[in-house]
């Protein structure tokens, strides 16, 4: 057998031919258009999405290994389901292709257009998974002067400003029972439902542009969601989310003290969401004459899940697989501010001291972790 993708107006349908025959069948096996099918009018949208963490969830060498770990740690009994319930986030389109060895092009778009737009409900309690799937010619969104030509449309209070989109994916519960991803629950938690704030405002917001080419908005209205989808975990959502002060100062005798508050003043969760392999790093150190950081010092915040013998666990693989509580989650939650001090020795010479504020991802589990930092200030100890 081989397949070939054709297209029926904008409807890209899987053509499965038998080799040699002939014979051709249009099947359901892939009711989902390419991503860049939908790029052809929507210009904008695509280019944005195309640089987003959704348009590398399925390619993602990070994903890919941690993947490829979490099979080889399961039972042969279990290795299909492991891989299934991996799968189905990173690249959703194979709950209905099957293609759960990512092998098909329109697997490795990731979390892709044609899928988002529909889905056309969202139930968390749904039996294997939240999606109520309505692949076809109309597609779901925001706006309700969205019409495009190409296909239908359908204004959508799912796509406008509800976080089950999001939550489907982003909350997740192994087979323990214990929340390895609680993003949607954090911000449930928080002050921002009852403020009418979601996800979509602070990681899909408005931008100036166009639903589609050609196309014409009620009211000369052009604004679009960003499709870059800008993750909790880039340097800009943290540096607009968190605030960093050193609060007092004061030095003698040989050392520093200092003083410095960490607020938590735009995120709608605490900080770091996400998967519990990433931390807040709030530090303080030494500028010395030679301009090298010394004596530095750090509180971490993270959230940390352990496993049946009450060992913290380090690999995401581990993290999905073998967590069995929820450990210290000391995570800064929306408008909340820490006060930390630190006590520093100040050498001889020593310029000024630095704080810093510091995101550290060990999700990889083929190296050391990554930090990001957000920003830093300081206090001079010379000079006028």
């Amino acid at each position: 057998m081989r397949q070939q993708i054709v297209r029926v107006g904008l409807i890209a349908v899987l053509v499965v031919v038998a080799a040699g025959s002939g014979a051709a069948a249009i099947g359901t096996e892939a009711p989902y258009q390419s991503a860049q099918v939908c790029g052809t009018c929507h210009e904008a949208i695509h280019k944005a999405w195309a640089d987003s963490p959704h348009a590398r969830s399925a390619t993602n060498p990070i994903y890919r290994e941690a993947l490829r770990l979490a099979v080889e740690a399961a039972s042969d009994k279990a290795k299909d389901t492991v891989r299934k319930e991996c799968v189905w986030c990173h690249a959703p389109t194979t709950l209905l292709t099957g293609d759960l060895q990512l092998a098909q092009p329109l697997s490795q778009e990731g979390v892709t257009c044609d899928f988002c737009h529909t889905v056309a409900e969202v139930d968390l309690g749904r039996t294997g998974h939240p999606f109520a799937l309505e692949p076809g010619p109309v597609k779901r969104g925001p706006f309700e002067y969205g019409a495009v030509d190409g296909h239908g449309t359908a204004y959508s209070p799912l796509h406008r400003a509800s976080p089950l989109l999001c939550a489907s994916c982003h909350e997740y519960r192994n087979s323990r029972g214990v929340a390895v991803m609680a993003t949607y629950s954090d911000w449930k938690a928080g002050p921002y439902p009852v403020r009418g704030v979601p996800c979509q405002d602070c990681h899909m917001a408005l931008v100036p542009g166009s639903i589609a080419r050609d196309s014409a908005p009620r009211g000369g209205l052009r604004v679009i969601n960003l499709h870059r989808v800008v993750g909790g975990s880039a340097k800009s959502q943290l540096a607009r989310g968190l605030d960093l002060a050193i609060a007092s100062f004061t030095h003698g005798g040989g050392n520093a003290q200092v003083g410095v508050t960490v607020t938590n003043s735009a995120a709608g969760h605490p900080v770091p969401g996400g998967l519990p392999s990433r931390a807040l790093v709030v530090s303080a150190a030494v500028e010395t004459a030679d301009g090298r950081l010394q004596h530095r010092q750090e509180k971490i915040y993270r959230r940390e899940l352990k496993d049946d013998k009450g060992r913290v666990l380090t690999g995401i693989a581990d993290m999905f697989q073998k967590a069995a509580a929820v450990g210290r989650d000391n995570r800064i939650k929306p408008q909340e501010s820490r006060q930390e001090r630190f006590t520093l020795p100040l050498p001889q010479g020593a310029r000024a001291v630095v704080v810093r504020l510091e995101y550290r991802d060990s999700s990889d589990p083929r190296g050391t972790p990554l930090t990001t930092l957000i920003t830093e200030t300081r206090r001079e100890l010379t000079g006028p």
